[in-house]
């Protein structure tokens, strides 16, 4: 039920953003009562911030599994490609999360769920990425804290740039821009890039 709640959800949230979604609409594209919503989530914003970790770290997932194996020059490269993918292919998602960040700055109620979230995704990719720094023999000297809190801030920034002008902040722009942010972190730490 809760995935299929999830599901239903992140279809309603990508075609009518934050505001507008309606947890009635949800819970009937999922094929259940609006009671079904609230017995697994306690808000609106909850279940969002639950969907917004879930589908934040299966990205991460599947971009890391793509760079398991290859050197660090390569997997920067390809983990840069995939994130513009995702940013180019999935506008409404992405541009649903900027949404709901914005919201967050304004409204405490919102705030908490989406802080609680962003902190969980933002440890979880730290860990998965200092596996990957880990197999690279490069975990002692890469700050992957803040490798992740830039990469976050980076992607933010990216698709809202690309929601307003897809035609200059492109796929391609939008993976030199994720690589620079790589070959950078590497070139703090005296890695080569």
């Amino acid at each position: 039920m809760r995935r299929r709640l999830l599901d239903a959800a992140a279809e309603e949230f990508a075609e009518r953003g934050f505001s507008a979604a309606r947890l009635t609409e949800v819970a009937r594209r999922a094929g259940f009562t609006k009671g079904a919503v609230y017995s697994n989530f306690e808000s609106k914003q909850d279940l969002f911030a639950e969907l917004f970790a879930q589908r934040s770290l299966e990205m991460a997932g599947r971009i890391l599994a793509e760079i398991a194996g290859m050197n660090l020059t390569d997997a920067a490269g390809q983990g840069a490609e995939s994130i513009a993918s995702w940013v180019v292919d999935d506008p409404g998602w992405s541009l649903f999360v900027l949404e709901f960040g914005v919201m967050a700055g304004r409204d405490p109620s919102v705030a908490q769920a989406y802080l609680r979230e962003r902190r969980h995704l933002r440890s979880q990719l730290t860990d998965l990425l200092y596996e990957r720094a880990r197999d690279w023999g490069v975990a002692d000297s890469l700050d992957v804290r803040t490798t992740v809190i830039s990469l976050m801030a980076l992607m933010s920034g990216l698709v809202l740039e690309h929601s307003v002008d897809p035609e200059e902040v492109d796929r391609e722009v939008i993976g030199a821009a994720v690589t620079a942010l790589f070959a950078g972190a590497f070139a703090r730490s005296g890695l080569p890039t």
